[in-house]
């Protein structure tokens, strides 16, 4: 009993940690591309934390592509980072970047090392402590 309230506590102490920091910003509204085709969508899952809104990949008029995150809400934590991956695990992964806010609006110009055909999972990463907390596949 007392190994098992032992690993228990850590087990939180390890999610809650993942909160304190909060080097992530609360919120960002920053309009998309505006003349823009899109590609693939998804919806965004939370995992160990709630985690919601739509991602897209969008082709503007310059034939640049971006990531755009739309009323996206998450709980803020370190190093929270942007990857692309084949599945949920994290490994193997392309990083974007730190996450540029916990909820809003925002978008990032992809480059065209970014394979979001293969790698068709935008994955929302506590680096810091290796917590997924949220997802969502492209489609």
């Amino acid at each position: 009993m007392k190994k098992h309230l032992i690993v228990s506590f850590f087990g939180l102490l390890l999610m809650a940690s993942c909160k304190k920091d909060n080097n992530t910003p609360a919120f960002l509204n920053t309009p998309a591309p505006v003349t823009s085709t899109t590609l693939v969508t998804g919806n965004f899952t939370g995992s160990a934390h709630p985690c919601s809104g739509t991602v897209k990949v969008v082709k503007d008029n310059a034939n640049k592509l971006f990531l755009v995150f739309e009323n996206f809400n998450t709980d803020n934590g370190p190093d929270l980072r942007v990857w692309f991956s084949p599945n949920n695990s994290g490994s193997p992964y392309q990083e974007l970047g730190l996450l540029k806010a916990a909820r809003g609006n925002f978008n990032y110009e992809l480059n065209a090392s970014f394979d979001y055909t293969t790698n068709n999972r935008v994955l929302i990463w506590c680096r810091q402590f290796s917590v997924l907390f949220g997802y969502a596949v492209l489609q």
